[in-house]
């Protein structure tokens, strides 16, 4: 899931931080089953997907930033701990949240002592410099926008293969410290370096595109062995040290994750909790078909994390693409789609809540509203096809539609695709790898017609979530979050209107009705708001789903009872 994050210290003083829960196995910190966990072991996370990027210019995928905290560092991060406190941001590799001046222009972050990399050398404020210039460069697109719109030079500067000089706006007076100026006032920038972009990069480690492969790692594991779509094994960094680290527990000898496997097989290994897998959690919510066997059995509940999270699902309509420039025509869509069976293909009600809004409740701002209701929101086929009889389209229309190539991706592609043939729309399927799944929509000229994706803000609120999913003037030929595609220029105004506004209660009022009028235009249609159901082997401990990963597993939490 494409996404973002949660908590910032200024929101979360102003009473805005979101509010998240978890259940079951997440309900204690040794995993709600009596267990007290010890250090060593071998954890085993068993995934459906491909790790899609873990370079940390590149990381800007939920499932990809859960395993990367395990592998770096980044100035600010989130507090490992369920529900609403995991929406709080805390010092990470800095001292403090960072020092603003200059009218929130200015940042200035100071480097905790004794910070160092695998090597054993030590992290310096150049390292995170370097880091985040790498993020302009071409060959790394698919990272946050942030650097490039905020970092004073950021419209210019081309990374530093091109100019090794480095953005001026990044200034290092010494290896402790690091200073931001930015282009404008930020008052979140503190959540902001939480991101991957802001984890350090030696220059001399950096293997450009390769990078992706083996992270330098600056956090409690280092990469032992990574073979695509197959397996990522970590051992410990033996140079970290809890003393720096208040939020990784690093209780593991070995993480060992196997990728790409069938989910239907984790969910019967994970039932079953013998052998290996009682030391094993799953990466991703249970399936389907499992959810009625794992709910009806006492034991199985008990193993079962439920965490909440800040996202929203949506089908994505490519507004450039004919006859999708037809508001019609994407009404007729919003009207046909069947969001209940949507959430049947993800698992039913234990899946989340249907979604009839773009920002999901638990934002600052949300305002309820549901502007194409149909019956048990299974669809309005009679109101579709009316609108498509008067954009002239009665005869029909062929689209083709882009999906994920896993269980649930087929599942939901489905489901969108019969809820649209009841009303003469035509759907071909194009199934594409979870680890190339967001660099190939996020390629404009690559895109198809419809895009079954998501977004999650970077922290609570509509800042991260309406800005990056609908400013026409963020789109880009490639790492593009505008998978719609929609430029509007009252939208895109109205946009910088609300960024000024220096009272974040009225912003969040503002982007709340904002979001209503966006939906008007359709560029998406929002059918879920997310919850993630995942269980857990027998032996783990400290499990709990954390909001800023969709409701995932916080990894670097959990250890094992031996």
């Amino acid at each position: 899931m494409r996404t973002r994050r949660a908590g910032l210290v200024m929101m979360a003083a102003l009473g805005l931080v979101a509010v998240a829960g978890c259940g079951g196995a997440g309900n204690g910190d040794d995993g709600g089953q009596g267990k007290a966990a010890s250090k060593g072991g071998t954890l085993y996370v068993l995934s459906p997907l491909d790790l899609e990027h873990l370079d940390p210019a590149r990381n800007y995928v939920t499932s990809s930033e859960d395993v990367g905290r395990l592998i770096y560092r980044t100035l600010t991060t989130f507090a490992a701990a369920p529900g609403q406190a995991g929406g709080k941001i805390v010092p990470d590799l800095a001292t403090d949240l960072g020092r603003p001046s200059n009218g929130a222009r200015t940042w200035t972050f100071t480097l905790k002592a004794g910070v160092k990399y695998e090597d054993g050398r030590p992290i310096t404020s150049k390292d995170i410099k370097y880091g985040v210039e790498r993020t302009f460069e071409a060959e790394l697109p698919e990272g946050p926008p942030y650097a490039r719109t905020w970092l004073e030079g950021g419209d210019t500067y081309k990374g530093p293969s091109k100019d090794k000089s480095g953005i001026a706006s990044i200034e290092t007076p010494d290896d402790k410290t690091i200073v931001f100026k930015l282009n404008r006032p930020v008052a979140d920038f503190g959540s902001a370096v939480s991101l991957p972009m802001f984890a350090p990069v030696p220059a001399d480690k950096d293997t450009g595109v390769a990078y992706d492969a083996r992270p330098f790692s600056s956090g409690p594991y280092r990469i032992a062995k990574y073979e695509l779509k197959k397996e990522l094994t970590l051992v410990r960094n033996t140079h970290w040290s809890s003393a720096t680290d208040s939020v990784r527990k690093a209780l593991p000898d070995r993480i060992v994750m196997d990728l790409n496997l069938d989910p239907a097989v984790i969910d019967q290994r994970l039932i079953a909790g013998v052998g290996q897998d009682a030391d094993a959690v799953e990466f991703e919510p249970i399936t389907a078909a499992s959810v009625g066997p794992v709910m009806g059995n006492p034991a199985l509940r008990q193993r079962l994390v439920t965490g909440d999270s800040i996202n929203t699902r949506y089908l994505s309509i490519n507004t450039k693409h004919k006859p999708l420039d037809d508001v019609r025509v994407r009404q007729a869509i919003a009207y046909a789609l069947d969001k209940d069976a949507l959430r049947t293909a993800r698992g039913g009600p234990v899946a989340g809540d249907i979604a009839k809004t773009l920002l999901p409740p638990s934002t600052p701002g949300f305002a309820p509203d549901n502007p194409y209701p149909s019956p048990d929101d299974k669809g309005d086929p009679a109101k579709a096809k009316a609108l498509l009889a008067a954009a002239g389209r009665a005869s029909g229309v062929t689209l083709t539609l882009d999906a994920p190539a896993t269980t649930t991706g087929k599942a939901q592609a489905e489901a969108v695709q019969a809820s649209l043939a009841r009303v003469g729309i035509t759907v071909h399927i194009n199934a594409i790898a979870t680890s190339a799944f967001y660099s190939t929509v996020g390629n404009t000229s690559q895109e198809h017609d419809l895009v079954i994706a998501g977004w999650s803000s970077d922290w609570p609120g509509a800042s991260t979530y309406l800005p990056t999913v609908f400013d026409g003037r963020q789109i880009t030929a490639q790492g593009n979050n505008n998978y719609a595609q929609y430029n509007s220029a009252k939208v895109n105004a109205r946009l910088d209107q609300i960024a000024k506004m220096k009272d974040p209660a009225a912003a969040a009022t503002a982007y709340g009705q904002l979001a209503k009028d966006i939906m008007r235009d359709v560029p998406v249609v929002p059918f879920l708001w997310d919850k993630a159901a995942i269980l857990v082997g027998p032996n783990v401990t400290g499990a709990y789903g954390h909001i800023a990963w969709v409701g995932r597993l916080d990894l670097v939490s959990l250890g094992l009872r031996k």
